[in-house]
């Protein structure tokens, strides 16, 4: 295999090097190539290739230390150029262990913007949390954006940032013209994205609002009057687009 490279050597002071090493034969002796290896513990990018003529660069999150064969084999026909797109198992394998990564710790709470101008976002989230899962969930939540907005044919509600455990909420939403029954089914949408994840069906899509989702949506005491709501006030607020 040659020397280990000092991108290697980078990583192996935080994973243990043996680990990282056995990875990196594994993956040459599939992929039939040398290969730079570094494992990292970043939440924006599980995987990452810079192919090269003489060596490939790949970054890889600590999740793949405990990849299954499987896993392993389509990564390297991956790496060898077999199929231009990620293959559904390495799609349903980072998807599957998104959901188990948990860096809400990177979180101040004290930097959070919970009280507006018309709502308090913590007391309606705290409230939403008791009624409808006896305050298991242990969320973070916050405004963004800003009150006003100069285009409007495009407007996101709300936000889940899962591995922070962060819901998001656009402030546009803090005014007495958005009822507060909205304001609570927008924060119950972000909730529902906690406890009924995404996740990469077979063919490799991606399902964010599956049927078990939509289900559980509709368990909020409003939902069918907050339904209404968005579609009496969508074309003439927001033009044809709105999301969630």
């Amino acid at each position: 295999m040659g020397d280990v490279s000092s991108w290697s050597v980078y990583c192996n002071f935080m994973f243990p090097q043996a680990n990282v090493l056995a990875l990196q034969k594994e993956l040459e002796k599939g992929a039939g190539q040398k290969l730079q290896l570094k494992i990292q513990d970043n939440r924006s990018t599980m995987l990452s290739v810079k192919w090269g003529s003489d060596c490939t660069r790949l970054s890889l999150h600590k999740m793949f230390l405990q990849a299954p064969e499987n896993v392993m084999d389509a990564l390297a026909c991956y790496l060898k150029k077999q199929s231009p797109k990620l293959h559904p198992i390495l799609k349903m394998y980072i998807e599957e262990n998104l959901t188990k990564l948990d860096y809400s710790h990177q979180i101040n709470p004290a930097k959070l913007e919970v009280q507006g101008k018309h709502y308090h976002l913590k007391e309606l989230y705290e409230a939403l949390n008791q009624e409808y899962v006896a305050g298991t969930l242990q969320l973070h939540i916050t405004w963004f954006g800003e009150r006003k907005q100069k285009s409007r044919t495009r407007v996101t509600f709300g936000l889940y940032h899962d591995l922070l455990r962060l819901i998001k909420i656009n402030r546009l939403l803090d005014d007495p013209f958005f009822p507060d029954y909205l304001v609570q089914y927008v924060i119950f949408h972000e909730m529902v994205h906690h406890t009924c994840p995404s996740y990469v069906d077979a063919s490799g899509k991606k399902q964010i609002h599956s049927p078990e989702f939509r289900s559980q949506e509709a368990c909020f005491r409003f939902y069918q009057q907050a339904q209404k709501w968005i579609r009496e006030h969508q074309a003439d607020l927001f033009g044809k687009k709105l999301e969630l």
